[in-house]
């Protein structure tokens, strides 16, 4: 009979824990797969439906999040199926010792257990990978129904899949190998006795709860050899789940604030009713970008310095900014860099050209508060560029300068602005006035103390006084917000799948630890533990290891959300962070409680209770 042949048919002696532990890996492997896939699949529309028009500047956010969780999903799969199969090897001593004392070779030994640990990591990664193909068919399903304007064209992911399979199957293989190793080459005694590590926690910090909590703390604080691997995965799973809850609502926050920022709060817009259509269309994410149909750069456009002087006497008016606004052509500037490889300087950039809408500002009398990476301009020869304008025009923009008009300015920052998908230039407010034939600013932005209907009529008249028009720049704020909104539900599977993968560690844990340890619950029962108290003692487990793992994990989240995810985080409001990570410790209490119940239910049903499986 063949080594293959011997390792199957002594799985199959053991039904029940073979489908466990098959189960188990190929609940977490199916997620881990659906995670992936989607993810990937969700990188590419968020990257289709911020590619063109005014919504590129969003690209940057959404994709920052998605390849955060997909860096995450790959850690999680790798350890909790490599944590799953070790644990299950481990569980194996006795039988190693067992056949160790009668004699059996530590060579055969070897591959017997290889061979089994082979067989249940093939067969749950295959069905793990088949069921998480399926899932992933049914998001694309979904997300085809939520965005009807792409078209789907179905190429089976074969190379992610492969990428996937090899990881699970390589850390698996190398997880399970070392227990084996390890415990073919101890004494046949050692391997025999039960607890592998005898030493336990006297104290736990759940102890007052009662007994059941008291009988948990000695259960899980036995030092059994790969149980700090399964802590790990746990934590990982909930980790990730928190940090899509908690790290995406962050996310999604910080992009509103960056809008909010580069536009200003409670602001009132004066100048041309022709031109404020224009440039607020840029500024809306559902409008359409700039191009040279309309000339910003009239001298009618002009706001009259006795209007500006009026709007000053207005109580309500807490500051007042001039810009000069106009749809120039653009040129990319070389920069010049020491190159130690050749030992000279060399010149950086292409000599591009192009348009984009520049912005005349008084760099120490604005209402914007931009996100800029880069140094603040404080000379007339500095210039900020847009996000957009930096990665199609320039090679590194930094280094770099930018032509306008057949003047150079040195780009000191890249800013983030949502206005024309982020193709913007700002440069000083004087240097426009030279440049173009405008003699004074085309558009004036009014921050009001309060943003009340009095005023706006009040400001509205004085503005029809002179032939110009108001806009209320709230009303493209909320419309932005709504459409960031709406991108950040497309990627609402993810935290749900996050949550339910959680859920599926969870249990597989306490279904792993309880029948790992079935002599003691049928000892408790034996010696008439009533049912109840065993379920008690079951979720009392699972309570102490779910926080043991999952406090730590949603703080993690927590720190990862607001100092490494995005740059200068922010959170919708003071009570957030600790709002969700409340709601998340609640959750997680929830699912324990949960995957208790279908624990008890299958310990309960078994009527052929055995101390041992190797009873007849």
């Amino acid at each position: 009979m063949s080594e293959q042949d011997y390792a199957s048919k002594d799985l199959k002696r053991r039904p029940f824990r073979s489908t466990l532990i098959l189960l188990s890996m190929v609940s977490v492997v199916a997620a881990t797969t659906f995670l992936f896939l989607f993810g990937n699949v969700l990188l590419d529309v968020t990257s289709f439906v911020t590619s063109t028009g005014t919504t590129t500047s969003l690209g940057v956010f959404l994709e920052t999040f998605i390849w955060a969780t997909l860096i995450l999903v790959l850690i999680l799969g790798a350890v909790v199926v490599s944590s799953t199969i070790s644990l299950e090897m481990v569980a194996r001593r006795k039988d190693i010792g067992l056949m160790k004392a009668v004699g059996t070779l530590m060579d055969t030994l070897f591959d017997h257990f290889m061979a089994q640990a082979v067989m249940l990591l093939g067969a749950s990664v295959i069905l793990g990978i088949g069921i998480g193909t399926v899932i992933y068919l049914a998001g694309l399903v979904w997300l085809a129904s939520v965005v009807p304007t792409i078209a789907f064209t179905f190429n089976f992911p074969i190379l992610q899949v492969v990428f996937l399979a090899a990881i699970f199957l390589i850390t698996g293989f190398f997880a399970a190998q070392k227990p084996i190793y390890d415990t073919v080459h101890e004494s046949p005694i050692d391997a025999l006795n039960p607890e592998v590590g005898s030493k336990v926690r006297r104290v736990g910090f759940l102890d007052s709860f009662g007994l059941p909590f008291r009988i948990a703390t000695k259960a899980s604080g036995r030092r059994i050899k790969g149980a700090r691997r399964t802590l790990l995965s746990l934590f990982l799973s909930i980790s990730l789940a928190s940090v899509l809850w908690i790290g995406g609502g962050v996310v999604e926050a910080t992009t509103d604030a960056y809008i909010i920022r580069s536009m200003g709060s409670d602001v009132i817009a004066i100048g041309n009713g022709d031109l404020l259509k224009q440039y607020y269309n840029a500024y809306s994410l559902s409008g359409s970008k700039l191009n040279n149909s309309f000339d910003f750069a009239y001298d009618s456009y002009r706001i009259p310095s006795s209007l500006i002087a009026d709007l000053e006497e207005l109580s309500n008016v807490q500051a007042i900014e001039s810009r000069i606004v106009t749809y120039s052509a653009v040129t990319e500037g070389a920069g010049i860099l020491w190159n130690p490889t050749i030992g000279d300087w060399e010149l950086i950039g292409e000599e591009r050209s192009g348009s984009a809408l520049v912005v005349g500002i008084n760099w120490q009398n604005t209402i914007s508060d931009w996100y800029y990476e880069g140094n603040r301009a404080n000379a007339s020869y500095h210039a900020w560029i847009g996000g957009e304008l930096a990665s199609r025009l320039f090679t590194d923009p930094l280094i770099q300068s930018i032509g306008v008009e057949g003047s150079a300015f040195d780009i000191t920052a890249i800013a983030f602005d949502v206005i024309n998908g982020g193709d913007v230039a700002f440069i000083s407010y004087g240097k426009m006035q030279e440049l173009y034939p405008i003699s004074g600013p085309n558009l004036l932005l009014l921050q009001l103390y309060q943003n009340d209907r009095s005023s706006i009529s009040t400001i509205e008249s004085l503005a029809s006084s002179y032939g110009l028009r108001i806009f209320e720049q709230e009303s493209v704020i909320e419309e932005n917000l709504q459409v960031v909104g709406s991108f950040w539900a497309l990627l609402q599977p993810l935290p749900l799948i996050a949550l339910f993968g959680a859920f599926l560690s969870l249990m597989n844990y306490l279904l792993v630890s309880v029948f790992g340890r079935f002599r003691d619950y049928v000892i408790m029962r034996s010696i008439g533990a009533k049912p109840a108290f065993i379920a008690r003692t079951m979720i009392a487990e699972g309570v102490s290891i779910g926080l043991q793992a999952g406090f730590p994990g949603v703080v993690f989240a927590a720190i990862f959300s607001i100092y490494f995810l995005v740059p200068e985080a922010a959170v919708p409001s003071l009570l957030y962070l600790p709002f969700t990570m409340m709601i998340t410790i609640v959750a997680l209490l929830l699912v324990v409680v949960l995957a208790a119940i279908p624990v008890y239910i299958i310990f309960n049903s078994r009527t052929d209770l055995r101390v041992s499986e190797f009873s007849v």
